[in-house]
């Protein structure tokens, strides 16, 4: 069912299939290229990163990244400006399979957010960028938390973001930790990465 935002600048709706090949761009975009990278490890010799994200976010009921965990952010004319993708957290897994080490410090922060509302992703189509859209997917963000009786938002930005960061801290986020972030090609070349919090209550 769409819903509007706090600020009445976009519509949202629950994502659905169609809107697949829009999801693993912006999922890209709101990890600064970590996501494709880490996609790039699942994909056989002559497959595409992004063919194996969108078959994730396609078939992947069990994942987080699945497409009924978006909410897309359209504007007045039905376009597509952006997607939030967010969920409540759970207790961390104690899997023993191998983890890349340039996810290890965003885990040791992410299992930090038990129990709070966890922005996974948010991000806005560059051309649509400085519009105050930004804000309407943490309005957003918000309200799901509030529908799901969590008293408390969590995401995780870059310190090399600043634009991001500055978004965060003007809606109200604290920093609660930070993580050394390891470069990976193609990416930011230093940095931390910033656990950050809202209390909703």
């Amino acid at each position: 069912m769409p819903s509007k935002s706090m600020l009445d600048a976009l519509t949202f709706r629950t994502a659905d299939q169609h809107d697949c090949d829009h999801l693993v761009l912006l999922a890209d975009m709101a990890t600064r290229g970590l996501t494709s990278y880490l996609w790039r490890y699942m994909a056989a010799p002559g497959q595409s990163a992004f063919e194996i994200g969108r078959n994730a976010i396609l078939y992947d009921e069990d994942h987080f990244i699945h497409f009924r965990n978006w909410r897309v952010a359209e504007d007045d004319n039905g376009k597509i400006v952006g997607a939030l993708n967010a969920y409540a957290t759970l207790e961390p897994s104690s899997s023993s399979a191998p983890t890349l080490e340039v996810v290890k410090p965003l885990n040791e922060l992410k299992a930090m957010t038990t129990g709070t509302w966890y922005i996974s992703a948010a991000a806005i189509y560059p051309e649509h960028q400085g519009k105050g859209y930004g804000k309407s997917l943490l309005a957003e963000a918000e309200n799901l938390a509030c529908a799901a009786s969590r008293n408390c938002l969590t995401l995780m930005v870059g310190s090399f973001n600043t634009r991001a960061y500055s978004l965060y801290r003007r809606a109200g986020f604290t920093e609660r930790d930070r993580r050394t972030f390891i470069a990976f090609p193609g990416s930011d070349e230093s940095g931390e990465w910033i656990l950050m919090i809202k209390n909703l209550a």
